[in-house]
């Protein structure tokens, strides 16, 4: 849904933080020694033996007559590759009970935990087993006089086909009421019903609904802003999960955040002015300059994505250089507030445009603002509250070119494909 290019304001425009895959272990499988057993673990193969004295020492048997020597399956069959890590392994005699199973990490030699049934003749394994490793199951089954022994391997998902999920909120931190929520996958998802089954958001709503803006980009908002001054709770459950293209999720990630007071700020082109809000409640009003003529001001609801007390501008980012009408020497830009990844901002203005504020438009789509409301912006307000612009006769952001998930009406934020005024 990237829209063509528009000239936009100072900075580069950058696209947020990529989302940071998780540390993902590359371990050769050891297999020395084992050629002589995968066999014996095929799932429903038997692996007892009648036969003493078993020179593999992989299925020996008691010489005693007493009882029925134990036949032992394994679930996942011997020599299996690319088995969900979050899959049981179980171990099962059809005779006697085992007395003893092992799952063991060929790289790290950790064991995997399990119980045996009170019956003792099944042992199921508990808890997700590591990615990209390989784990020889041994076992010994007993019944009667006569005994099994035996050992397996397989080997879990690789590292290629880990998925990592990222969200664009930090735990613990505090957020404006129309903060949007960002998951970024780090594989294509083609499964995206499960997907979207796997995240679930609890409080300070009553309503919510994902939106897809890429295979990799899947964006959670409220029907209305978050409740002021609540906690949110948001949990991407996706290890085991398959996102598609063999694709499994490597780990779950949960965030839980709190929202701060209800905080808009209104920019009106035909007044030239920035009115603030705080819960509903006027709290300052300022003279502002916005986009020229050819470089307007976007309209819409923006979201306040970032925040910084300097910031440097450098015309070069816009393709300016020495000579062009538009070329200004970079410089630092103080209170700043950004509202779409592209280059817009909240941001002082420059002595220079003084004189300008509430008169006359000559940034390069920023909202300039005298010292005294810049500093209330960048004090007050936080990621997560709304700055909306209206009358520069210019379309909207595209919605993620930023956060302008509040430009979509409700009904329609579903639907992918659906297209407003960017």
């Amino acid at each position: 849904m990237t829209a063509s290019p528009r000239p936009h304001d100072h900075h580069s425009a950058q696209e947020p933080p990529a989302a940071r895959g998780l540390s993902r272990r590359r371990f050769a499988a050891t297999s020395t020694g084992l050629a002589a057993v995968l066999a014996l673990a095929a799932c429903g193969a038997d692996s007892g033996s009648d036969a003493a004295g078993d020179p593999s020492g992989s299925g020996a048997a008691a010489s005693s007559s007493s009882g029925t020597t134990p036949t032992v399956r394994v679930t996942p069959a011997a020599d299996t590759t690319m088995v969900d890590p979050t899959a049981a392994v179980v171990v099962a005699t059809d005779a006697g009970k085992l007395t003893d199973v092992t799952v063991t990490a060929s790289t790290s030699g950790e064991k995997a935990r399990g119980a045996l049934k009170e019956d003792g003749t099944e042992w199921r394994s508990e808890g997700a087993l590591a990615f990209d490793e390989t784990y020889t199951v041994a076992w010994t089954a007993r019944n009667g006089d006569r005994e099994s022994t035996g050992q397996s391997v397989f080997s879990t998902v690789d590292a290629a086909h880990e998925a990592d999920v990222s969200m664009n909120v930090r735990d613990g931190e505090t957020y404006g009421v129309w903060q949007v929520v960002e998951l970024n996958f780090s594989e294509p998802v083609t499964n995206k019903d499960a997907i979207e089954k796997a995240v679930t958001v609890e409080g300070a709503h009553k309503d919510g609904a994902f939106r897809w803006y890429s295979d990799q980009k899947l964006r959670f908002r409220p029907r209305d802003p978050w409740t002021p001054k609540s906690t949110v709770k948001v949990s991407a459950n996706i290890l085991g999960k398959d996102l598609g293209n063999g694709m499994i999720g490597n780990g779950n990630k949960t965030v839980t955040f709190t929202t701060g007071p209800e905080q808009r700020a209104y920019v009106d082109n035909n007044t030239k002015t920035l009115v603030a809000y705080v819960d509903g409640k006027e709290s300052g009003t300022w003279p502002v300059t916005l986009g020229d003529a050819e470089w307007p001001s976007t309209t819409g609801k923006k979201v306040i994505l970032e925040q910084a007390a300097s910031y440097k501008f450098n015309a070069g980012s816009l393709h300016l250089k020495p000579g062009d009408s538009h070329y200004y020497p970079p410089f630092d830009a103080s209170n700043v507030s950004r509202l779409t990844w592209s280059g817009e901002f909240v941001h002082q203005a420059l002595p220079s445009a003084y004189s300008v504020l509430g008169v006359a438009n000559v940034s390069h789509g920023c909202v300039g603002m005298p010292p005294e409301g810049a500093s209330y912006i960048y004090n007050t307000f936080r990621p997560g509250d709304m700055v909306e612009v209206v009358n520069t006769n210019y379309p909207q952001a595209d919605p993620d070119d930023g956060l302008g998930d509040w430009n979509i009406p409700f009904e329609h934020y579903k639907d992918e494909n659906w297209h407003g005024n960017w």
